[in-house]
């Protein structure tokens, strides 16, 4: 004969389960994550600090985690072959794309691109992010920022500054810089950063928007000068050059960043879980150190603020693109 069960051996399953599931049938995916290693895509080439940075950042996240992180390089296409290659994958948590700011560029520049970083990918947090240094060859007519704008005035078409390829966040610094600034300075293109350093070294190119680490180790053998920080607020590593905005164009800001996203429709205790761990490690006083070695300043505000820059630097980008008239077909 059946016998209903009381309500204390009812209260006791129920606390068991919830227990194992959560509180919900939602919050399961979060309890059993990650239950296999996790596959970070890195759509730049291996070596290079793009790439150390994002090997840390594995490192320390399978740490947190208790399962191995494994980064992946999936370069070319301006990053969107890898980023649509985590696209496509399933929306699980297992597999993450270490985003850098190049999502918000390249769909503007080609036109033949669909992806919308926007709509296709779930930000879930910030990692780094740094400003480029506005730097000169050292034989040039002027000593700082307010010469250089003097000089180009004066002298237009006559400056050349360097670029590593179209849609990279140098060449549109380089644009709204002249754009800002009302200049005629020759953009100049070059296949990478080290190209276009050799040319400035030679002379053959005045000027470069490049990153600190890039171009550190030349600021500081004093093979080339350092004019300008791009960001808002000055370099920690670079602590007396000062900020564009604040000597020479008001209002002018440029600065790249790299983050974690995952596919749409990843359940949003996991998106919690990851965003929350990254905050973590982006705290530890040996990740900031290893970070300002490689050029970076680690942050992690949160994922809803690393969203929002997503579609601030979206709408920033295409605006200068189309202003501008820069693409392909």
């Amino acid at each position: 004969m059946f016998q209903r069960p009381s309500m204390r051996r009812l209260l006791m399953t129920t606390a068991v389960l919830a227990s194992v599931f959560g509180p919900g049938a939602g919050s399961a995916p979060a309890q059993i994550y990650p239950d296999r290693p996790i596959r970070l895509v890195v759509p730049f080439p291996p070596g290079g600090s793009t790439d150390v940075s994002a090997r840390l950042l594995a490192q320390e996240l399978g740490r947190r985690l208790g399962q191995t992180v494994v980064a992946e390089n999936r370069p070319g296409a301006g990053t969107m072959i890898g980023s649509e290659a985590v696209m496509r994958s399933t929306a699980d948590g297992h597999t993450l794309l270490y985003a850098s700011s190049s999502i918000t560029i390249t769909p503007h520049i080609n036109r033949s691109v669909t992806f919308d970083p926007r709509r296709d990918l779930v930000p879930l947090s910030m990692f780094t992010e740094a400003p480029l240094i506005l730097i000169a060859n050292p034989q040039v007519p002027f000593q700082d920022l307010q010469g250089l704008l003097a000089y180009a005035r004066a002298n237009p078409g006559r400056l050349n500054v360097a670029y590593p390829g179209m849609g990279t966040t140098n060449h549109l610094a380089a644009t709204l810089f002249n754009r800002s600034a009302g200049l005629d300075i020759v953009l100049v293109p070059f296949a990478g950063n080290a190209a276009g350093l050799t040319a400035l070294m030679r002379n053959d190119v005045q000027i470069a928007f490049d990153s600190l680490a890039s171009a550190g180790g030349f600021i500081r053998e004093g093979t080339v000068r350092a004019l300008g920080v791009t960001g808002m607020r000055r370099s920690p590593s670079l602590p007396d050059v000062p900020t564009v905005n604040e000597s020479a164009v008001p209002g002018f800001e440029t600065t790249f960043w790299f983050g974690l996203m995952t596919p749409v429709r990843t359940p949003a205790p996991i998106v919690d879980r990851i965003s929350q761990e990254v905050s973590a490690i982006v705290r530890d006083p040996a990740v900031i150190e290893r970070l300002q070695g490689m050029g970076f300043e680690a942050s992690a505000p949160g994922a809803e603020h690393f969203a929002s820059r997503i579609s601030a630097d979206f709408n920033k980008w295409g605006a200068l693109v189309r202003d501008a008239r820069i693409g392909v077909d």
